[in-house]
C-alpha cells in the first residue's frame, strides 16, 4: 500500500553513518519486508558491533513516527481498497513492522476501518519468511490460507505468504525479475493487481 523503503533507507543510512559505516543499496535489500529487529542484525554483521536492539529500534520508530508525513499511498491502493469492499472480500494487513509503526502508517491515510485484520511482527513468534504474520492474518479473518492472494513488494514477504500456502501477487518497487520465479503474478503496479483480480 505504502512505499517505505526509501524513508527506511534514509533512517538506516544515518544510523549506520553516524557510527562510521557506510549504508548501501544491497544492504538495504537483505532488511525489506523482514521488520526492524532483522534490519539492526543486518546493521550489526555489517559494522561489526553488537547494539542495544530495544533501544536503538525505539529511537529508529521514534524517527520514523516523526518522518511519516513525507509517506504516500501507492498509485491505485485506494481504488484496489475500494473494489474489495465493494465485493466485500475479507482484507487484512500484514506487515513485519512493529504495531507502533503499523497503527500509525494506516492513521495517517485513515485506512484501519478498511481491514477487518491488522497482524504485525511484534504480535507473532516468527517474522517473515516464517508464514506466522499471514497464518494469523487468516485465522483472524476466519478464512482458509488457500483461499487467500496475498499482495507483496518485497521477496522476504512472498516467501512467507507461499510458506502459509497462499497465492501471491507481486507489485515490486524497482526491478521485477527476482520475483518472477518466487510469485505466481507479477505486476507493475496496484491498478493491475485489481485488474488481475477482476476487481
Amino acid at each position: 500500500m505504502i512505499d517505505s523503503e526509501p524513508l527506511w533507507f534514509e533512517l538506516q543510512s544515518n544510523f549506520v553513518c553516524e557510527r562510521g559505516g557506510r549504508w548501501t543499496p544491497e544492504l538495504a535489500s537483505r532488511c525489506a519486508g523482514g521488520g526492524l529487529d532483522n534490519a539492526f542484525r543486518v546493521i550489526e554483521r555489517a559494522l561489526g558491533v553488537v547494539l542495544d536492539i530495544p533501544q536503538e529500534r525505539a529511537v529508529m520508530s521514534n524517527a520514523f513516527v516523526e518522518r511519516i508525513d513525507r509517506l504516500a499511498l501507492k498509485d491505485g491502493c485506494l481504488e484496489l481498497i475500494a473494489a474489495a469492499t465493494h465485493h466485500r472480500l475479507p482484507r487484512a494487513v500484514a506487515s513485519s513492522s512493529t504495531t507502533r509503526l503499523v497503527h500509525a502508517t494506516l492513521d495517517r491515510f485513515a485506512l484501519r476501518p478498511h481491514f477487518g485484520a491488522v497482524v504485525t511482527g511484534d504480535s507473532v513468534e516468527r517474522p517473515k519468511p516464517a508464514p506466522d504474520i499471514f497464518l494469523a492474518a487468516a485465522a483472524r479473518l476466519g478464512v482458509d490460507p488457500a483461499s487467500c492472494i496475498v499482495l507483496e513488494d518485497a521477496l522476504t514477504g512472498v516467501a512467507a505468504a507461499r510458506a502459509a500456502g497462499m497465492r501471491v501477487i507481486a507489485v515490486p518497487e524497482r526491478s521485477a525479475a527476482a520475483f518472477v520465479d518466487c510469485a505466481d503474478f507479477v505486476v507493475s503496479d496496484l491498478h493491475a493487481a485489481r485488474r488481475l483480480l477482476a476487481l
